[in-house]
This record gives C-alpha cells, structure tokens and sequence, in this order.
C-alpha cells in the first residue's frame, strides 16, 4: 500500500512538472503569422505560418507577422508592441522576437523587436529591411513581401549571431569602398589628363635654378608687413555613442522593445 502510495505521488509530480514545463515553453497564444486583414490566402498563411515556426526554431528567436484592419487609436509602434507582449511573443526566458505589424486603413507598418532581437536588428538593419519589403506592400504583392522579411531577419539574425549584427559597421565599409573606387577613378583620369597637357608643352624646359624663373627688376620689396587679420574656431558636437545600434523605447507593459514604422 506505501509503495503503490508513493509511486502515485511520484506519477502526480513528474506529471505535474511536465505540465509546468511546457506551459512556460508554449506562452504564445497565437500562432507566428496572424493574417486579420485577410491578405494571403488559406495555403500561403499555411505555409508562411510553417516558414516563420522553423525559423523561429533554428534561430532561437521568434518572427511574427500580424496584419490588421486598423490601429484601434494607437499608432503603429504601439500596436506592435502591445500585440507581442499580451500574446506571449517570444522565444526563451528573455522572450527575444521580431514581429512585423501591417495595418491596411492607412497603410501603417511597424517593426517591434524584444530581447536578443534588438541586437541583432539594429536601426540600420531595421532601415535596410524596410528599403527591401516596403516596395511589396505597396503593389500589393504580400505574399512576396512576407517572405522577404522573413528570409531577411533570417540572415541578420544568421550575422549577428556571428558576432557583427548588421549597422554602423556595414554602412561605414560600404562607404569607405565608394570612397576608394572614387579615388581611384579621379587619379587615372587625372593622370591621363596630366599627360595629355604635358605632351603639349613643347617649349617648356625645366630649369635647375629658380632665379631663371624671375623677369629682372620685376619685384622691388622696400617695405614688409605682418597684419593679423582674423580668427576662426570651428565646433563640432561630439558623436553620442549609440550603444548597440538600435534605439529603445518602453511599451504600455512596460518592458524594453526597439523597432521603426512607416508606411506603405
């Protein structure tokens, strides 16, 4: 009778620690892609929906999309952000995601980031996927702009899992390559346009001493000056140091996100 007693509370606890575990593995209430504005069809939102979970998985970092009729009388970024934290966005104790929020009544868009997330999608990378899915939403191609956020947030989150999250960084190399490209172009133009007046200086020889170079009696120096004329200081404000990138604001639940909006 002890022993059929204890294995009961033995099966009631290891029951009840299963149950515990995955309800705190399985907080979100909706799935990953949540279509209210009806914009895809049932087989898209089907199979964007099993995209957006496998990737969610290997990144370890929820991608949600939601699309909506309308804002309910907050603006994009609230919207967002109130979505993925009272439906349980997010992956791990930190709750790290990215959820893309598309409001067709005014043709709102918003990005809100939580976690690990504003890491790796800093305002320059947040910008660069805006550049790349916006043109999408506006033709009205949205099956096509879905998937394009999607594989985008896989390959910044693939970068900064590499330790180089997509920003300052990026945009300073690609600049510095135009910069170089530049350079070079004008010193092999410069170059050749050099030559060019050069070959025509037929009669121009050089001469060793630089006296040759002077007319006599053509300057006459009697009296010398020194005017101070005026001066000049030039301020610059000091660069504030951005930290990780991206820039952060406090949602109506009170917790930390990142993200951007625009429209479409």
């Amino acid at each position: 009778m002890k022993k059929r007693t204890v294995a009961v509370i033995f099966i009631l606890t290891f029951c009840l620690t299963s149950f515990i575990t995955v309800s705190a593995s399985t907080h979100r209430e909706l799935p990953l892609l949540v279509d209210n504005a009806d914009l895809l069809t049932d087989s898209e939102e089907r199979d964007l929906n099993s995209k957006l979970e496998s990737l969610s998985e290997e990144q370890k970092c929820e991608v949600a999309i939601v699309t909506v009729h309308s804002l309910e009388g907050k603006n994009a970024t609230e919207y967002a952000d109130d979505f993925f934290d009272y439906n349980g966005y997010g992956y791990g104790s930190s709750d790290d995601g990215i959820l893309l929020l598309v409001s067709m009544e005014d043709r709102d868009c918003a990005m809100s980031t939580h976690g690990y997330a504003i890491k790796a999608f800093t305002d320059a990378g947040l910008n660069y996927m805006s550049n790349e899915f916006l043109p999408y939403l506006s033709s009205g191609d949205y099956r096509k702009a879905f998937l394009t956020f999607a594989e985008l947030c896989d390959d910044l989150l693939t970068q900064a899992r590499n330790g180089s999250p997509y920003g300052s960084n990026n945009i300073l190399a690609s600049n510095t390559n135009r910069i170089l490209i530049s350079l070079g172009i004008g010193v092999v133009f410069a170059f050749i346009i050099t030559g060019i007046m050069k070959s025509k200086l037929k009669s121009v020889r050089f001469q060793p001493a630089a006296s040759s170079y002077v007319r006599r009696d053509s300057v006459n120096m009697r009296i010398s000056r020194d005017l101070f004329l005026y001066s000049r200081i030039d301020r610059r404000a000091k660069p504030k140091n951005t930290g990780s990138g991206s820039s952060t604001h406090r949602s109506s639940s009170g917790r930390i996100h990142g993200g951007s909006r625009g429209k479409f």
